[in-house]
This record gives C-alpha cells, structure tokens and sequence, in this order.
C-alpha cells in the first residue's frame, strides 16, 4: 500500500514548495491549509475515478511514528535557542510538564461533561483527548511568526513551550494509547503516573547522553555535510534506542538528543558552519510538515463533519478554556516568582493565542489506532481542533503580534 501512498506524499511536497512563497505574501490562507485542502481535493478525485489512495491506519502510524515525528521534533530542537531555554527554563518547563497536565485534565472535564455519551463516558478516552488538544506546535508557530513582529520574550517562551510540551504529550498519548488498547484493563492511575515520570527522566537522560556521544564522533570531522549526515542519524537513532531497546519514549530521547548536540555544537563551531548544519534540517522539517498536512487532507471526509460537528466544538472549547487557565493563573503568577521577569496582561494575552495546534495534535490523530473505542471521534475532534486553530487562531494571533509590536514602537517614541 505505501507504493499507492507514495505519489500523494510527493504530491505534497511538491504543493507546498510551489505555493510557500505565494502565501506567505498574505495572511487569510496559511500553507498547511491549502495542503489539507489540496490532499482532500486529490484523495477524493483519485477515489471517485476508482482507485485506492493507499490509506491504512497501520502505515500512517508508521510513517507518523518512525519518519515524520522524529524529524519534526530534531529539527525544532536543533535550531531553539539553547540559551534562551536556560533563561526562561522555570516558565518554559512550568509551561511544558506540570501546567500541561492541568491543561489537559481542565480539558478532559469538558469534554467529559460535554460530551461523555459520545466517548462512552470513558474518563481515560477523555484524557486522551484532553492531552491531544493541549499539544501546541512549535513548527507551526515559526511559519506564522516569519512574517510578523512580536515580542521576542513570549516567541522564545513559546517555541520553548512548544517544543518541550510536544514530546510530553507524545509520550502521554502513547502510554494512554497502549492501555486503552487492552480490553478489560482498569488503569492503576498511581502506576501509571510513575511510570510517565521514569519514562520522562530516562528518555531526557538518554538523549543527553546519545548527543553528547555524537558530538564526540563529530568534533574531529570539522565537516558541514558530515556533521549534517551524523546528525540525521542521531535523530533517528535516539527514536529507536528511546522506544525499541529501552521500551520508554522515542520522541523525548529525540528531543534531548537535538537538544544536546545543538548546545555542544554551538560552544565547538564556528556559527557560520553550525547554520549551514543545522539550517539542512530546516528543509526536512518542512518535507516532514508537508507530508503530513496532506495526509490529513487525504484522510479528512465530509462525513467527519456532518457525524462529529459537536465533538469538533467541544475540542475547541476545551482547547481554548485550559489555555486560559494556565496562562493567566498559572504562568502569569508564575513570572512574579523572585528571579522572573514578569509577564504583562498582553504578554499573557499573546500567550494564550500563541498556543497553536498544528502538526503534532493532527501526527497523533492520523496515528489513533482503530482499536481505541471511538477512534473516529477523537480523530474528527482533533482535526477540528487543529483547523480552528490553523484557520482562525493563528491569523489573530499574527495580528495581535503585530499590533502590540506596533504600539511598543509608539511608546519608544514618545518616552524619546
């Protein structure tokens, strides 16, 4: 079947190199929009002529699981700013572990009480989801930030944010995953909290470890293209030792590692050949980001809309409701602490907008396993989720952004 799959995933690459420049000149239609679009346009031609598009739920998870997440995570890793992590690490990781876990339990009590019947009142099913709509995406937020002023505090909060909270949520979604896939298994919620956190602290460990290891192999080398291929392998490599040897998480493994060489990287090389490195990666991100929006597009039916229109809204309310809390009582008390600059009403307002939904919520709703009870209801929810957010949030968000940028060069002026 991936033989079938194979020229749709071109397709898209092809798509999104063609129309990134054009769309970039304006605002109303992001480029993962039009890929989505352009996916469910073509699937559904290629249909209706009578052939199959190849799509199976066991080689989506594949490709989700084993190419497009690595990819996706080492890229945004490699190219953070390490130091800015440092600096805002309190916020950062507040924002990322423990403030993402009350996103997603506010999240899940909404959805629960919203829409219980519909995921057979099933309080894990909720948390699942509750855990999924809370993954912002730090890919996604750089492509709307390319074109707009913001404050750089909130973006580098954000992105660090982003890029942290994706692997927790990824390791989140796959421990859920495998218990719901059980029949008749009654969680121990204890248990399982402490095997999330050992899961957390041994992949980080791992991936710091894996990093620091390659740096090793590439300090001598003083290559650009070599130290580009070494690293490609360390992003894969990190996944399979994280998730097939160790049994824990793959994509956190793959985080620390991007994380790790990055800061080794950085203190060894000049900045010009550490760009060149690094920036190759910024093209297999946005190979990986075009596969995917299209992929989605491919698998989205209007039957998803008629069926799931409800659950659609309700993950969006939930979506937005759990940001809230934790940025306004949560991060906002949090930037008071001694030590901490404090964050602004509109600092905390850019916040809550900045928190997009994107390619990793849409990877891990592409990747449900149809053994999970309701799985076409958490998928459609999800996809809905992410639209809102890609069709309606993020353009807000860009001209919020731009307007606060504009009023801090008038208030420079004046005090002037």
């Amino acid at each position: 079947m991936i033989d079938q799959l194979l020229p749709f995933m071109m397709l898209g690459i092809f798509a999104a190199a063609v129309l990134a420049k054009p769309l970039a000149r304006q605002k109303f239609l992001p480029l993962p929009v039009a890929l989505i679009v352009l996916g469910f346009v073509s699937s559904e031609a290629w249909v209706y002529l009578g052939y199959d598009t190849g799509l199976r739920w066991q080689i989506l998870r594949d490709l989700v699981f084993y190419l497009l997440l690595p990819m996706l995570i080492f890229e945004a890793s490699i190219n953070i700013n390490v130091r800015m992590l440092r600096r805002e690490a309190l916020l950062v990781l507040s924002l990322a572990v423990p403030l993402l876990m009350v996103a997603s339990f506010i999240a899940a009590v909404i959805i629960l009480t919203l829409l219980g019947g519909s995921l057979g009142n099933s309080w894990a099913l909720a948390f699942l989801c509750g855990a999924m709509v809370s993954a912002t995406d730090p890919a996604t937020l750089n492509n709307i930030l390319s074109g707009a002023q913001s404050s750089k505090r909130v973006v580098n909060i954000l992105e660090g944010e982003s890029l942290i909270n994706d692997a927790t949520i990824i390791a989140l979604f796959v421990m859920i995953s495998s218990v719901l896939t059980v029949p008749g298994y009654d969680p121990d919620w204890i248990d399982f909290t402490g095997r999330f956190v050992l899961v957390l602290l041994g992949s980080s460990a791992v991936g710091l470890v894996l990093g620091w290891i390659f740096n090793l192999i590439i300090k001598p080398l003083n290559d650009v293209v070599l130290t580009t291929s070494v690293t490609l392998v360390l992003a894969f490599f990190s996944y399979w030792v994280g998730e097939h040897i160790l049994g824990w998480s793959g994509v956190v493994a793959t985080l620390f590692a991007g994380l790790s060489i990055a800061w080794f990287q950085r203190k060894d090389l000049d900045e010009e050949d550490v760009a060149f490195a690094f920036g190759s990666w910024k093209t297999l991100g946005f190979l990986a980001d075009a596969m995917l929006f299209f992929l989605v597009g491919m698998s989205i039916t209007i039957e998803m809309f008629q069926l799931h229109w409800l659950a659609m809204l309700v993950g969006v309310l939930a979506a937005l409701v759990s940001r809230f809390f934790i940025v306004f009582l949560g991060a906002g008390p949090i930037s008071f602490l001694p030590g901490q600059t404090h964050l602004k009403l509109a600092e905390q307002n850019l916040m809550l907008w900045g928190g997009i939904r994107g390619a990793v919520a849409i990877a891990l709703a592409l990747s449900l396993s149809i053994d999970i009870p309701y799985w076409y209801t958490i998928q459609s929810m999800i996809y809905g989720v992410a639209l809102f957010s890609l069709v309606f949030q993020a353009p807000f968000f860009s001209y919020l952004s731009q307007r606060k940028h504009k009023a801090t060069v008038i208030e420079t002026v004046a005090d002037s």
